[in-house]
């Protein structure tokens, strides 16, 4: 590391050293309406009452990245059943997807502070580190490298818009992101080279497509809201998906002028987090809106008559899609980057986002050139979208058909990001 390097790189450890505890309160201010941390909080912290003496560290941040890295951990504790594997997410609701998965130990991961990520690797000293997409927070690479940890980043993307922020400071990025990394696993070709172009030499890049393609949801669910949606009479139902603050209520007023117009029609709102669930019935409060909560209706939603069914649980998603005959997936309309498109387009279901899609740019775009999903760059245009496939039901199927035909597709990434990973723990 470079002098200008290693002198930026003790200034962000004592930065991060004074406002970690900061971090951390604002974490649980956020979180206060999710899944609690309770006394589990402190091992942000790099305070663990549990140690290892040796593992292999998977790391996928929040839920949408541990739902698309769970069948790829679960493939891989499978390989390796006598190899401990420590998962770390730094959400909770991320936790609830990761607790699913046998054979895997989780905690919360530390804040990129010194004395937090040293806690970490003191106490599990692990051998390999699987970060899933994007985290690259120089403490964690940098300390796990000085502690002989082999780090390999899979799922891997970088927007050009990121890329082009990185190489403005070309040496800093090259020496603390790049250099620490001895495998990227890239989503894309475009990936790889933004991630060759930040200083990664090329032979430790890899393509390997994204895992959000290989997912494994619970048919079982969906199924059975099928069955429930048949019961409720001949309604039809708009899917408003991991919504945001925000956009709950902008998609609650285009549903009541939806409703306007087709009186059958009903919505399923399910917010991203629990704090969007008290805001929308503040909302539909507000105007009046007759609504329904999951946790309060029946398990057969025999008893819903409401306009609106919020859906207030978790790890229930393949249900509220087997609800629905269309769905808008949320964090669009606000700069969030949008949600994974794939949920929906593996069960054939047709897709409407806003206009900022770009988490998931990749997989939008080959859905809007196929004609399997298409934008609504505001309200009004949500509407026409919405009136096009209401008018037409046989523009219902057929986009749906395409959405399912890109998903399947692009499976397969699975199994190269797996081999992928064999080569690194080989070069051991």
């Amino acid at each position: 590391m470079r002098c200008k390097s290693r002198l930026f790189f003790l200034l962000y450890c004592l930065l991060t050293t004074l406002i970690a505890p900061l971090g951390l309160l604002f974490l649980l201010y956020k979180k206060r309406r999710d899944p609690p941390y309770g006394k589990r909080a402190c091992e942000l912290m790099g305070h663990y009452q549990l140690s290892f003496k040796h593992c292999i560290w998977f790391h996928t941040v929040s839920v949408g990245e541990a739902i698309a890295a769970r069948p790829l951990i679960q493939a891989f504790v499978h390989r390796h059943p006598k190899l401990t594997v420590i998962v770390t997410t730094t959400t909770t609701t991320g936790a609830c997807e990761i607790s699913k998965i046998a054979g895997i130990t989780h905690v919360f991961a530390p804040l990129d502070s010194p004395i937090a990520v040293y806690g970490f690797l003191k106490s599990f000293k692990p051998s390999h580190l699987f970060i899933m997409e994007t985290e690259l927070w120089p403490c964690m690479l940098n300390l796990a490298r000085g502690c002989g940890t082999k780090v390999c980043v899979f799922n891997a993307r970088m927007p050009e818009s990121t890329c082009q922020k990185y190489l403005k400071h070309r040496t800093l990025v090259a020496d603390i992101i790049a250099s620490p990394l001895t495998q990227v696993i890239c989503q894309t070709k475009d990936d790889a080279d933004r991630f060759c172009r930040i200083g990664v030499p090329e032979q430790r890049v890899k393509v390997s497509g994204s895992l959000k393609y290989d997912l494994q949801p619970n048919e079982k669910l969906f199924a059975q809201a099928r069955q429930i949606k048949k019961s409720l009479g001949d309604y039809r139902f708009l899917g408003a998906i991991s919504t945001h603050d925000q956009e709950e209520a902008m998609l609650i007023e285009d549903y009541y002028s939806l409703k306007a117009v087709y009186p059958n029609l009903r919505l399923i709102l399910v917010p991203r987090h629990q704090s969007g669930v008290a805001h929308s019935e503040a909302f539909l409060n507000s105007v009046q809106g007759s609504y329904g909560l999951r946790t309060v209706l029946q398990r057969d939603l025999s008893d819903f008559t409401q306009d609106v069914l919020i859906g207030n649980t978790m790890g229930e998603i393949e249900f509220y899609l087997g609800l629905c005959d269309l769905v808008f997936m949320g964090g669009s309309f606000v700069e969030v980057g949008g949600h994974n498109p794939l949920e929906p387009a593996y069960f054939s279901l047709p897709i409407i986002t806003g206009p900022h899609y770009f988490n998931f740019a990749e997989q939008y775009e080959r859905l809007i050139e196929r004609g399997g999903a298409y934008v609504a760059n505001d309200s009004q245009r949500f509407f026409t979208v919405c009136e096009i496939f209401f008018e037409n039901p046989e523009k219902l199927s057929e986009t749906g058909m395409n959405a399912f035909e890109v998903q399947q597709e692009g499976r397969g990434a699975q199994q190269r990001t797996l081999d992928y990973l064999e080569e690194t723990l080989r070069a051991r």
